[in-house]
């Protein structure tokens, strides 16, 4: 099957984020499917964009076709981003006779986020000589998650686009993709009763090609071993989503023997640096974001991983954050503190389940863990290992992807 997928942000492990693209066409390509992943030139998600200098500047990346299409740079979430996001809508628009003509697909799943490609993946199937089913993938649901966890107006002409948009973009599809296993419920509150729903949540590669962790990193975590530490982790997005507030709010109330360790970048890492210093929290180590192929030799320095959320009606479809499954891979107990409608981690039974938003449970938790034996934390892990690898290995989920594209049951 020729199977293309558009994603603005498409990137791989050249690139760096976003991976979920990458991935499956890695795992699909070795299942004998071909694959050809349109994205923009610029994104601001990628460690390193590509060097385009004209569209369909085509780059083939462990057998994966990449067709890029050049878009202007951007630095901030302003006008230069919506016009890199027009630019890019256009030409898909401009070209679609030749990309139907050109790549032959069999499947045009459109996966940028935004509900916006959904109209030019119809566009191109209906260009396409030989039958072709559209796809759209939800990543977030837009523009509801822009309501509720930004407290934007239904009103709001922005607000509005996506809806109209994201209404559409059911009527145009064959079938619809989701990482939230209960996105179906949202769609369905909307109206739209008939459309094929396929859950194929995010995964791991387990191909073996982790990296050690940075020296710096592991340094710091030998430092903090020497103290008698116990070292409690969290590596992602420094972001009002993740609930870092309350990780910091725990941290005072912590046992003596945990050190938090914090690792990653984001629009609060200069915020939560400086509470840091203000507060004198000498049991919160903070360091840089590192490259995805060295996340799983840093996530194994530590003897357990948080990860949180803030409360938002939006989880009662369910989470889906790569995070979840990159943690578990790593073998090391969770402090899951997030409320939602799916619990990855009492399912998999590898970590303590934590009501979101509450700093005294953390530090609770962190005590319950520094109290545990080697073993008995060694266990939990060993319990989130298996089950990711079960079923959330790239090898698994990418059949499911290719029989959600064929329209066949996923199950």
């Amino acid at each position: 099957m020729n199977i293309l997928i558009i994603n603005h942000y498409a990137g791989s492990d050249k690139y760096g984020m976003e991976f979920r693209p990458f991935y499956f066409g890695r795992e699909l390509v070795k299942q004998g499917h071909a694959v050809t992943v349109i994205a923009a030139g610029y994104s601001h998600l990628r460690r390193k964009n590509p060097d385009v200098c004209a569209d369909f500047t085509e780059e083939w990346i462990e057998g994966i076709r990449y067709v890029w299409m050049k878009t202007p740079a951007y630095r901030k979430n302003d006008l230069r981003r919506l016009l890199n996001m027009a630019a890019f809508l256009r030409k898909l628009k401009q070209y679609a006779p030749r990309i139907a003509a050109a790549y032959r697909p069999d499947a045009v799943v459109a996966s940028s986020t935004y509900p916006y490609d959904v109209r030019e993946a119809r566009r191109i199937a209906d260009c396409c000589q030989n039958p072709c089913r559209v796809l759209y993938e939800i990543h977030d649901l837009w523009p509801l998650s822009l309501i509720e966890l930004y407290h934007l107006s239904e009103k709001n002409p922005y607000i509005r686009s996506l809806q109209k948009a994201e209404n559409s973009a059911y009527r145009l599809s064959d079938g619809v993709i989701s990482i939230l296993p209960h996105a179906d419920r949202h769609i369905h509150e909307l109206g739209f009763t008939d459309v094929p729903f396929y859950y194929v949540p995010n995964g791991v590669a387990t191909d073996g090609k982790d990296e050690e962790a940075p020296a710096e990193t592991a340094a710091a975590v030998a430092r903090a071993r020497a103290m008698g530490k116990c070292i409690l982790m969290y590596l992602g997005g420094f972001s009002k989503a993740n609930a870092l507030d309350d990780l910091l709010e725990a941290a005072p109330l912590m046992p003596f023997g945990i050190q938090l360790f914090l690792i990653g970048n984001g629009p609060l890492k200069a915020e939560i640096a400086k509470k840091v210093e203000r507060e004198n929290l000498q049991n919160v180590t903070l360091l840089d974001a590192v490259p995805k192929p060295r996340v799983q030799g840093v996530l194994r320095l530590a003897d357990a991983l948080y990860i949180g959320a803030k409360r938002t009606p939006l989880y009662r479809y369910g989470v889906g954050m790569n995070k979840i499954y990159d943690y578990m891979l790593s073998g090391r107990p969770i402090l899951y503190a997030v409320e939602s409608s799916n619990n990855p981690v009492a399912e998999a039974g590898c970590g303590i389940r934590i009501a979101a938003e509450d700093p005294q449970e953390i530090a609770s938790a962190a005590r319950m863990l520094l109290q545990m034996t080697e073993e008995e934390r060694a266990r939990l892990g060993e319990n989130g290992r298996r089950y990711v690898r079960q079923y959330h290995d790239y090898r698994v989920l990418a059949g499911q992807f290719a029989a959600a594209c064929a329209g066949e049951d996923t199950v």
